[in-house]
């Protein structure tokens, strides 16, 4: 089902003079009642001068309040009296022409690119044996492959050593237990 129809500001305002604002252009006195009305137009009289005058709703927009002298109905867009009809105020831009010659540029001291494509560079990368950073990583390396030889030294040391479980076994001299190392470090 449609919902009923809201009616226009316009139908409260009755045989009250009212004002447009903005004001109809080409119609001097600004004083209007309200004549008859349809769907989609209002006729207006001028209450002075009493010629009719169709407006189209959509321009309508809100009435100012009912207790000042005299009402001002709101236009949603400024309107214009041509040729018996009411129409938008349209405001022309009259373009001017361009120049024949072109404004001189001002003074430029970018070069001109050459047609074509760009010339090609030789980008060359120094080799930069001094550098500290490249001292930091070579000290920072050796000293990395030398703790690293130490600890493998170390836990081959220690799979080769004697339990301490074999206490009350006979110790051996040390040429056989350098022999041991040797054999147990050929075997790892």
């Amino acid at each position: 089902m449609s919902a009923p129809l809201v009616p226009s500001p316009l139908d409260y305002i009755g045989r009250r003079q009212f004002a447009f604002y903005p004001p109809v252009g080409n119609i001097a006195p600004n004083e209007w009642v309200l004549g008859k009305s349809s769907w989609g137009e209002v006729q207006v009289v001028n209450a002075q001068t009493g010629s009719v005058v169709w407006i189209p709703r959509q321009y309508i927009g809100a009435v100012s309040d009912a207790n000042a002298e005299i009402l001002v109905v709101g236009l949603t867009k400024e309107l214009a009296f041509r040729a018996g009809t009411i129409e938008p105020r349209v405001k022309r831009v009259i373009e001017i022409p361009h120049p024949a010659d072109p404004l001189p540029k001002p003074f430029d001291l970018t070069p001109e690119r050459s047609p074509g494509p760009a010339e090609v560079i030789g980008i060359r990368v120094e080799n930069r044996e001094d550098s500290p950073m490249n001292k930091a990583l070579l000290t920072f390396g050796f000293c990395a492959l030398i703790v690293s030889l130490i600890a493998a030294l170390l836990a081959l040391f220690n799979s080769c050593a004697p339990s301490h479980s074999r206490r009350g076994e006979n110790h051996l001299p040390a040429s056989s237990i350098k022999s041991r190392i040797f054999f147990a470090a050929a075997s790892c």
